[in-house]
């Protein structure tokens, strides 16, 4: 399993790629510049950088995201159940590394002087990355590290998973708003949205809990 992931081609090219981005814009980009890092809600730069660091973003989170993949199932006490939805596992952190990816590219883009629209593509991205991991939400096996975890679905199979069930769809829902602000922008206040992401990413942990106090009574 290890191994697989450790070689995985996608994987490798998607890091070769980041790479080879973080070195031309670290030759290119000025040295004396200060450059976008964050972006506010409304899209707006909010903090600056040096170009050490808008260029080095990029390769850490991605190589972060890369050594946890290929960590992960070696550590799992569970790691027996990676085999059960290894295609699944690999394909999920194919698209978290893509989708981070992406969102780095724009915001060099950004640095460049490129006039980019960083509320509508990490909405666009994130919306997607939310719609794919609910599709495959129920096809992930009891694990510590990967999935919906509290202390009623590590504690039950069964609650484990119809808690994934459920969490895909929640989770797809929370994409398809991603999805619609990105192109209609109708969430425009910060306090809306944040109390959205919370409803749906919490109402998965209120049903476990849920779930577990019913089969237990049974």
């Amino acid at each position: 399993m290890i191994k697989r992931v450790r070689s995985n081609p996608i994987m490798l090219a998607i890091l070769v790629i980041v790479f080879a981005v973080a070195a031309y814009s670290y030759v290119k980009l000025p040295a004396d510049g200060q450059y976008p890092v964050h972006w506010s809600f409304s899209g707006q730069p909010d903090r600056y950088g040096s170009k050490l660091e808008a260029v080095s973003i990029g390769p850490i989170v991605s190589g972060l995201i890369y050594a946890l993949a290929v960590v992960l199932p070696g550590i799992d006490p569970k790691r027996k159940n990676y085999q059960k939805f290894k295609k699944e596992y690999i394909l999920l952190m194919q698209v978290i590394m893509g989708v981070m990816a992406i969102i780095y590219i724009i915001t060099i883009m950004a640095a460049f002087g490129r006039q980019v629209n960083i509320t509508l593509w990490v909405n666009a991205m994130v919306g997607m990355l939310f719609i794919v991991l609910g599709n495959y939400m129920g096809r992930i096996k009891p694990n510590w590290y990967m999935g919906i975890k509290t202390p009623w679905t590590l504690s039950n199979d069964r609650v484990w998973a119809k808690t994934h069930r459920f969490g895909g769809r929640t989770f797809v829902i929370l994409g398809v708003l991603f999805l619609l602000n990105a192109f209609i922008g109708f969430i425009t206040n910060f306090v809306v949205f944040l109390v959205l992401l919370l409803v749906f990413a919490f109402s998965p942990v209120v049903y476990s809990y849920i779930l577990y106090r019913k089969l237990e009574e049974k």
